[in-house]
């Protein structure tokens, strides 16, 4: 019990969840101010994800050989729970050094509290996008999996969880080591190529299981298979999980050690 009354982490993370309504308003009004003046606002991105994962889906389709319709909805999908994620990852070196920094020097709140700021900006632009995977699921299939009722939110919960403590240990470790920043943004797009977004597994044959070395794997199958209506993997869901208690050690770890001096690193 003293481990949980005296770690900083435990307590800062504690505070962040009473004071949900600060964050969760702050980040509405950072999607309200970035899209000030425009008539269609988050929803300008929608539309050019909409585009761009169409394009993409007639062209790959083509390439592979693919029946369109069944190819459209493993694509789309994964192509915008691909955007969530690695915005995610993008943006986590620069959660503290950026324009938190001030915010960090000038008020008391724990450095985590920008954190759950930052990730909940993104989750909200991903809500705007999740209702097209659905509209293009029913197009395609006429249904969608009754198990999508608990696993698209258990699903959503895990990536939530993970983009806060991977944005948390990576930009604490960034506001220390700059090169973290143009290390991991100069990763990202081959990543994508690297990972079940715009081909299948059983198209690698005998090298399918190979994609299970890749930790994006998981991230992506636990939203889309249940959505697209692909068998279930334990697999995933038991790999996620894996990744979400290491980083859980990770952060509790470095947090409480390394936290009091991120206001002397940005």
């Amino acid at each position: 019990m003293d481990f949980f009354r005296k770690n900083c982490a435990i307590n800062d993370i504690i505070f962040s969840l009473k004071n949900y309504y600060a964050w969760s308003y702050l980040s509405y009004f950072d999607l309200k101010l970035k899209y000030r003046r425009t008539f269609l606002g988050p929803w300008w991105v929608v539309l050019g994800i909409a585009i761009s994962a169409t394009a993409m889906c007639l062209l790959w389709s083509t390439i592979f050989n693919l029946d369109w319709k069944n190819y459209l909805t493993y694509l789309f999908s994964g192509f915008i729970i691909w955007m969530w994620i690695s915005q995610q990852v993008i943006d986590a070196p620069d959660v503290f050094s950026g324009v938190s920094s001030k915010y960090i020097k000038a008020y008391p709140n724990p450095p985590i509290f920008y954190v759950f700021r930052k990730c909940f900006l993104s989750f909200l632009l991903f809500l705007h996008h999740l209702p097209l995977i659905v509209i293009v699921v029913l197009l395609v299939n006429n249904r969608i999996e009754s198990s999508v009722i608990y696993s698209l939110p258990i699903g959503l919960l895990i990536i939530f969880i993970n983009a806060i403590l991977f944005t948390v240990n990576i930009g604490m470790l960034s506001a220390r080591y700059r090169d973290i920043d143009p290390l991991i943004k100069s990763l990202m797009p081959p990543m994508l190529l690297l990972t079940p977004v715009l081909w299948k597994p059983e198209m690698l044959g005998d090298y399918a299981h190979y994609i299970y070395f890749n930790p994006f794997t998981y991230f992506v199958g636990i939203i889309r298979n249940d959505l697209i209506g692909l068998d279930f993997d334990m697999t995933i869901w038991t790999g996620a999980l894996i990744i979400t208690l290491i980083q859980i050690f990770i952060f509790l770890f470095l947090y409480s050690r390394k936290s009091k001096r991120i206001v002397f690193w940005v």
